[in-house]
C-alpha cells in the first residue's frame, strides 16, 4: 500500500519535470529567435535566418524529447553534439560522410574548407554579405554550437544564468561587423527573452511559484533601459564604424574601410574629426591611404615594405613627377580631435612630418604614412606637402609608359561584369589621349542624371565597391563618393589607366580669415571621403572628382583654366578655376558653415543613460520584494486558507532584517522569537492571531482570510518588526532583500547565532 501511494505520488513529479524540459526548451527558442535578430545585416536575403533558427530548434526539441524519453540530462548535450556532426555532414560533408551521415576524416577536411573560404570571404565583402554557401556553413554551424551551448547551461547544468555568456558573444558579431552597430531593439528583445528564461527555470524549480507578474515588470524596466542605452550609451552608437570612443570615427580598423566610409556619412549627427591651419590659399584634401588592390568584391590597401618614419622626417620622392612639373610647398598644422585611424591625415604628396608621438612609417610607392605602435587619436603634427601645378598639356602629353611598379594597378578580376567596360569605352567615345579619356570619365558621371546619396545603395542592397556592386550603380545611377570613385578607377583600368582609390577628407569648413589666411578649418565625419587616382607618366598619381555632390572638378581638367592644385580645393575658398558642386541629396545637406562639432548633449545623454542602468539594476531587487509583498497583501484579501501566505511573507521579511530562519523551525517557535521582538506593541497580539489561524489551517479547514483579519494583522506584525529593527536595517532590507533567494540555496545558518 505505501509503495502504491509512493508511486502515485512520483507521477505527478515526473510529469512536472517533463513540462518543466519543454517550458525551458520553448523559453531557448525564444531567445535565440530574439538573438537572431541582432544579425539582420549581415547576409543578404531571409534564407540564412531561417537555416539558423531551423538547425537550432531541431538540436534544442530533439534535447526536450531526450529528456522526456528518460535519458539523463546531462548526457543528452553529448547526444545534441552527435546530431549536429550528422546535420553538419549530411548538409556540407560534400558526400565525403559514412553513409552519407557520418563525419570522416574527409569530412572534416571539408569543413575547413568552408572555414578557409568563410575567412576569405569574409575579409572581401562586406555587409550585408551574399549568401555564400561558406556563410551558410557558418550560419548552420553557429547555431547547431548556440543551441548545445544553451542547452548545456540552462537544463544541463541547470545555470541559465550563464546562457548570457552565449548570448553576448553572439551579440558582439553584429556590434564588431556593422558599422551601424548593434540594434537595441535586438538588445532589448535579447534581454527579455534571457529575463523569461530565468522566469521559467524559477518555475521548474518552484512549480508553485505565483505568477509571473514581479519578472514581467523587471522585464519591461530591463528592456526599458536597454532601449535607452542602445540609444545613446558610448559604444551602442548606431553611427560609427566599431568604435568605442564615444561616437568617434574609426578609419582602417575593419577589412573594408569603404563600406565603414559609407556607414560613418549615414551618421544622424556628424562628428568632429580634426581640425587644421594651412599655408595653402585653399583648403586642403587630406589624404589617408590609397586602395589599390582590387580583388573583386573589395578595394584594399596593398600591404608592401614601409620604412620608418626618420628622424630628420624627410619623405620622397614623389612616385613618377618630373622637374618640368611647377610644385609649391606648404605647411599643413594638424590636431586629431575624434579620429582613430593607423593611417595619418595629410595632404598629398606629403614631403615630411613632425610632432608625431609614437612610432611611424611611410611607404614609398604613395606616401602614406602608417602608425606602428599608435593610432592618430590625440596626435598634433606638422606636415610639410606638396601642392602640384601641372597645365592640361603636361597631361595631355602624358600617359602611355606604365612603370613595371604600376602595371598591378591595371588588374581586373576576369569576372568583371560587362557593363564596366562597356560603359567605359561609351563614354569616352572620340578621346584619344589618356588624359582625355579621364576627363571623359569625370565628366560622364557629372552629366548623365547621376545623384548623390548615402541612402539609395542601402535601400537597394547594393552598398559596397565589388564590381557587381559597381554595375547596379552604372545602372541605378544613385550613390555616394564610393560608388562614383570605384566606378571611375575601375572604368579607368578598363581604359589601360593605373587607377586606384584614395580616402580621406574633403577640406573641411573654415572659420573664416582672408584671401592669405583663411583661418583654421574644421573636418567631421562628414568630410569623410573618397576619389580616383589615376597615373600619368611624368606626373604621378592625379586625383580626379567624378562625385557629383560632393567636392570641386579640379581645374587641371579644364583646359581653359589657369593651372592650380591637384589635389581638389574647398568649395568655400577655391580659386576661379575650380568648378563648385552644391549638393544634391538633402539628407547631406548641412548648415551653411559645414558639418558642425557633436552636439554637447551627447555626453549628458549618455550618462543619463547608463545613470539609468545603474539605478535600474541597484533598485530591481527592491522593486520585486515590493511586488512579492504587494500580491501577498492582495491574496489576502479575497482567499481562503491566507495563513500560510502571511507566515511566508512575515518568515521573508524577517529574513531581509537580518534574522536567521531555519526552514526547519517550527511555526510556534518562529512566533515566540517574533512576539519577543516586539513585545509592548500590537504586533505582539497580532503574531500571535497569526499562529493561531496557521495552526488551525494546519489541522483543519482553510479560514476565510477576511474573516479573521489576516491582512491587518500581517500588516501590524511587519510595521512593528521594521520598527525594532532601525533605519540602516529598513534600508539595507528594502535595497538588498535577501528572501529573494530561496532559503535552499542558502548556506545552512549558524544555530548558534542569535536571531
Amino acid at each position: 500500500m505505501a509503495s502504491e501511494q509512493a508511486f502515485a505520488g512520483a507521477v505527478p513529479l515526473v510529469r512536472e519535470r517533463r513540462q518543466g524540459y519543454w517550458r525551458l526548451t520553448t523559453a531557448l527558442l525564444i531567445q535565440v529567435v530574439a538573438v537572431s535578430f541582432a544579425l539582420v545585416g549581415l547576409i543578404q536575403g531571409a534564407g540564412w535566418w531561417f537555416a539558423l533558427v531551423f538547425s537550432a530548434a531541431l538540436l534544442l526539441v530533439t534535447g526536450a524529447a531526450l529528456r522526456t524519453a528518460g535519458v539523463h540530462r546531462r548526457i543528452v548535450p553529448l547526444l545534441l553534439l552527435a546530431e549536429a556532426a550528422v546535420v553538419m555532414t549530411v548538409a556540407f560533408g560534400r558526400g565525403t560522410g559514412l553513409l552519407g551521415i557520418l563525419p570522416t576524416p574527409r569530412t572534416f577536411a571539408a569543413w575547413g574548407d568552408f572555414i578557409d573560404q568563410a575567412m576569405l570571404s569574409i575579409y572581401q565583402q562586406g555587409t550585408p554579405a551574399e549568401s555564400l554557401p561558406e556563410f551558410m556553413f557558418l550560419v548552420v554551424g553557429g547555431g547547431c554550437v548556440l543551441a548545445i551551448l544553451l542547452d548545456t547551461l540552462a537544463i544541463a547544468f541547470r545555470v541559465p544564468a550563464f546562457t548570457a555568456l552565449g548570448v553576448g558573444i553572439v551579440l558582439v558579431v553584429p556590434g564588431a561587423l556593422l558599422g551601424d552597430g548593434l540594434d537595441p531593439f535586438a538588445l532589448a528583445a535579447s534581454a527579455a527573452a534571457f529575463l523569461w528564461l530565468l522566469r521559467c527555470d524559477v518555475r521548474t524549480r518552484r512549480p508553485g511559484t505565483p505568477r509571473p507578474t514581479a519578472s514581467l515588470s523587471i522585464s519591461a524596466a530591463a528592456v526599458v533601459v536597454a532601449l535607452i542605452l542602445g540609444g545613446t550609451a558610448p559604444g551602442f552608437d548606431r553611427g560609427g564604424a566599431t568604435s568605442f570612443t564615444a561616437g568617434g570615427i574609426s578609419i582602417g580598423g575593419t577589412v573594408t574601410p569603404l563600406i565603414d566610409l559609407g556607414k560613418d556619412l549615414r551618421r544622424p549627427a556628424a562628428v568632429r574629426a580634426l581640425t587644421y591651419t594651412t599655408t595653402a590659399s585653399s583648403g586642403q584634401y587630406l589624404k589617408l591611404a590609397s586602395l589599390d588592390q582590387f580583388t573583386g568584391s573589395v578595394w584594399k590597401h596593398r600591404e608592401r615594405d614601409t620604412k620608418r618614419l626618420p628622424s630628420g622626417n624627410t619623405i620622397g620622392p614623389v612616385f613618377g613627377l618630373s622637374d618640368t612639373v611647377a610644385t609649391t610647398k606648404i605647411t599643413t598644422k594638424v590636431e586629431i580631435d575624434n579620429m582613430q585611424s593607423r593611417w595619418l591625415p595629410v595632404p598629398y604628396p606629403v614631403q615630411g612630418v613632425s610632432g608625431l608621438s609614437g612610432t611611424w612609417s611611410w611607404d614609398p610607392d604613395d606616401l602614406t604614412v602608417g602608425a606602428i605602435n599608435t593610432t592618430t587619436q590625440g596626435q598634433k603634427y606638422t606636415a610639410t606637402s606638396l601642392v602640384l601645378q601641372p597645365t592640361a598639356d603636361q597631361l595631355q602629353a602624358a600617359g602611355g609608359f606604365v612603370p613595371a611598379s604600376v602595371e598591378r594597378d591595371l588588374f581586373l578580376p576576369p569576372d568583371l561584369p560587362s557593363i564596366i567596360a562597356s560603359t567605359a569605352i561609351s563614354a569616352t567615345k572620340g578621346a584619344v589621349s589618356e588624359y582625355d579619356k579621364a576627363v571623359a570619365l569625370q565628366d560622364y558621371f557629372r552629366d548623365n542624371g547621376f545623384t548623390y546619396s548615402t541612402q539609395t545603395p542601402l535601400k537597394q542592397g547594393f552598398d559596397g565597391d565589388g564590381g557587381r556592386v559597381i554595375a547596379k550603380f552604372l545602372q541605378v545611377k544613385s550613390g555616394y563618393c564610393v560608388h562614383f570613385a570605384s566606378a571611375m578607377a575601375l572604368m579607368s583600368r578598363a581604359l589601360g589607366i593605373p587607377s586606384r582609390v584614395a580616402e580621406g577628407y574633403l577640406p573641411g569648413a573654415t572659420s573664416g580669415g582672408t584671401a592669405n589666411n583663411p583661418g583654421q578649418y574644421t573636418v567631421t565625419s562628414d568630410d569623410l571621403h573618397a576619389w580616383p587616382e589615376l597615373y600619368f607618366a611624368g606626373v604621378g598619381w592625379v586625383a580626379f572628382e567624378p562625385t557629383v555632390g560632393r567636392g570641386t572638378i579640379p581645374s587641371y581638367t579644364r583646359p581653359d583654366s589657369t593651372p592650380t592644385a591637384v589635389v581638389p580645393g574647398s568649395t568655400s575658398t577655391s580659386t576661379a578655376g575650380s568648378k563648385a558642386i552644391v549638393p544634391t541629396d538633402p539628407a547631406n545637406l548641412g548648415s551653411p558653415t559645414g558639418a558642425t562639432a557633436p552636439s554637447t548633449l551627447q555626453p549628458v545623454i549618455s550618462g543619463v543613460g547608463v545613470a539609468l542602468l545603474i539605478v535600474a539594476l541597484l533598485l530591481t531587487p527592491a522593486v520585486l520584494r515590493r511586488v512579492r509583498r504587494r500580491n501577498r497583501l492582495r491574496r489576502l484579501t479575497d482567499q481562503w486558507g491566507g495563513a500560510s501566505t502571511a507566515w511566508d511573507e512575515l518568515r521573508d521579511t524577517a529574513r531581509d532584517l537580518g534574522w536567521i530562519v531555519p526552514a526547519t523551525e517550527t511555526p510556534r517557535a518562529f512566533a515566540v522569537r517574533v512576539a519577543s521582538a516586539v513585545a509592548g506593541t500590537p504586533g505582539e497580539d497580532a503574531v500571535r492571531r497569526l499562529l493561531a489561524v496557521r495552526e488551525r489551517d494546519a489541522y483543519g479547514p482553510p479560514t476565510r482570510a477576511t474573516a479573521v483579519g489576516l491582512g491587518d494583522d500581517l500588516t501590524r506584525v511587519l510595521a512593528a518588526l521594521e520598527a525594532q529593527a532601525g533605519a540602516a536595517l529598513r534600508l539595507k532590507a528594502a535595497l538588498i532583500p535577501v528572501s529573494l533567494i530561496p532559503a535552499a540555496w542558502s548556506p545552512a545558518p549558524n544555530q548558534g547565532r542569535p536571531a
